[in-house]
């Protein structure tokens, strides 16, 4: 458990319990560590009545404004609260009710604490397995629901014309296939991005590049890649209508290539030393799903094998796809939601 955990618990505890006494404590609402918290959670929303925002800090509140979501900043007493992570613990009075949802794709890394986890009483994974592999280590209150950051891409809420305008904008020339770069945190001990990330100036000539990188990156990291002419940056929190329009995904052990293999795009993957946030089920899924290489100087010849043979690994990826997703049909956010509905019955009603 964090300290802030046990610093927090007498004060916020005594005040939320009394504000519950006078019936203060009324909304049910969304706890945003940044944008992309908000992002992730839509396709839950829009099965629910709007909830309030409750941001992390002042620089998640104006990322919030930016987008036109107002907020308030934390620390707030919500009567429940839900969140796109594991942060029960700046919650801690034990009455009031916590969900947690999954912010990427499946466990590329080791699960967090367990006590962490089960301040919360519902958490929702991406799949049954990850529920079983959380169950392992003693988590109790995982539910798999999928991955409902993916349900635009199912359910028709992103049309043709809409990836078109995406491809306009980053400049896109369609005489050219479209590679997209990903990669983990950089100082994880399991990034592959060193290999790359000052090299993409030798394939802009044949490729649409495309880059998304870990929020953690460095920021001279991310400078060198903005910099480097004909290359888009991907600066926003929905990165998936870009997936969706990548012909070939190159990464590392970055969650997003759950989300790659979901939409079915052809991987390269570099292979990386193993470390404590390996998770060797992961590895051997990635081993399977992609095309692996150990340095920069392979990476052409396996995009264009990638190109040239498309279904090559296509059992892989749908093998993957079940057991990261069980099934991606576009209803993760309902049933999300109606989880929430039995949670907190205050949520059947139109207005929250």
């Amino acid at each position: 458990m964090v300290l802030s955990y046990y610093l927090l618990k007498i004060p916020y505890t005594v005040i939320w319990e009394v504000r519950e006494l006078f019936n203060l404590n009324k909304d049910v609402m969304l706890y945003c560590a940044n944008a992309l918290d908000y992002q992730i959670f839509a396709s839950v929303q829009k099965h629910l009545p709007p909830l309030k925002i409750i941001a992390k800090d002042k620089k998640t509140q104006q990322e919030l404004a930016a987008i036109g979501v107002p907020s308030k900043v934390y620390p707030v007493f919500p009567k429940g609260v839900i969140m796109c992570r594991q942060a029960g613990y700046k919650f801690p009075a034990s009455r009031m009710k916590k969900v947690g949802m999954r912010h990427g794709a499946y466990t590329f890394k080791p699960f967090a604490n367990s006590k962490g986890y089960n301040l919360l009483d519902h958490f929702y994974m991406t799949s049954s397995r990850e529920v079983e592999r959380a169950q392992a280590v003693g988590i109790t209150c995982a539910k798999a629901v999928g991955f409902p950051k993916l349900d635009p891409m199912f359910d028709g809420s992103v049309d043709t014309e809409q990836l078109a305008a995406l491809a306009k904008g980053a400049g896109l020339d369609e005489g050219k296939p479209t590679v997209l770069f990903t990669a983990t945190w950089n100082d994880s001990g399991v990034s592959a991005i060193s290999h790359w990330y000052d090299k993409l100036d030798s394939l802009t000539a044949d490729y649409n590049i495309l880059v998304t990188v870990h929020p953690w990156t460095k920021d001279e990291i991310k400078q060198k890649i903005k910099n480097t002419k004909q290359v888009f940056f991907i600066d926003t929190a929905d990165i998936v209508p870009y997936i969706q329009l990548a012909d070939v995904c190159i990464g590392d052990t970055s969650s997003v290539l759950a989300e790659c293999c979901a939409l079915e795009k052809d991987m390269v993957t570099f292979t990386v030393d193993d470390g404590k946030r390996t998770v060797q089920e992961v590895k051997q899924l990635i081993k399977e799903f992609s095309i692996q290489i150990d340095q920069f100087d392979q990476l052409q010849g396996a995009i264009k094998q990638a190109l040239t043979k498309p279904q090559h690994l296509a059992q892989a990826r749908a093998k993957a796809n079940k057991i990261m997703f069980d099934q991606l049909d576009g209803q993760a956010g309902l049933r999300a939601a109606n989880y929430l509905k039995e949670l907190f019955p205050q949520l059947n009603q139109t207005n929250n």
